[in-house]
């Protein structure tokens, strides 16, 4: 029985100590990235990938953002044919049409911004980093409101007591 018990610690101790080994192996291999667009910027990734004319950069730059999980399926699809569409990401905007004319932001709820974006042909507007509507530019129409219009309150069905 002495020698099962022993064993069995034994077998928990190695057990143990690989796991340990493991998960410092695991986050020192996270750590130290090689990857020259690890330590670039998000944003500047998602703007600075349009002016790319490379494809081997174009390829570093979507993997490096793959890994951060900034791209969606819909913009892969789209992204090198340079369009737009709703349900794509902010970055999938940029990557595909470049930097904005003009942006304005404006915080609807907590944690939730809405953000139209100015470009030469058409207005988008996202929210929380999601493109959810996509509008014609027109030279006589406004761009959409940020602050959302309040409606008309009905007076309530009973007369009040007076």
């Amino acid at each position: 029985m002495l020698k099962t018990t022993a064993t069995l610690a034994l077998i928990i101790s190695s057990l143990i100590s690989s796991t340990t080994n493991a998960t410092n192996t695991t986050k020192s291999s996270v750590l130290e990235r090689t990857n020259p667009l690890a330590h670039v910027d998000t944003l500047k990734l998602c703007l600075d990938y349009h002016n790319l004319t490379q494809d081997d950069s174009r390829n570093q730059y979507k993997k490096e953002l793959d890994y951060r999980a900034q791209l969606s399926t819909k913009d892969h699809q789209l992204i090198d044919q340079n369009q737009v569409e709703n349900s794509m990401t902010r970055c999938g905007m940029y990557m595909a049409l470049g930097s904005p004319l003009r942006e304005q932001s404006r915080q609807i709820r907590p944690m939730t911004f809405k953000t139209v974006h100015v470009y030469p042909d058409k207005y988008y507007v996202s929210q929380s980093g999601m493109i959810v509507e996509t509008l014609d530019r027109k030279t006589d129409t406004l761009p959409p409101q940020l602050i959302p219009i309040a409606p008309k309150i009905v007076p309530p069905p009973v007369t009040p007591k007076h």
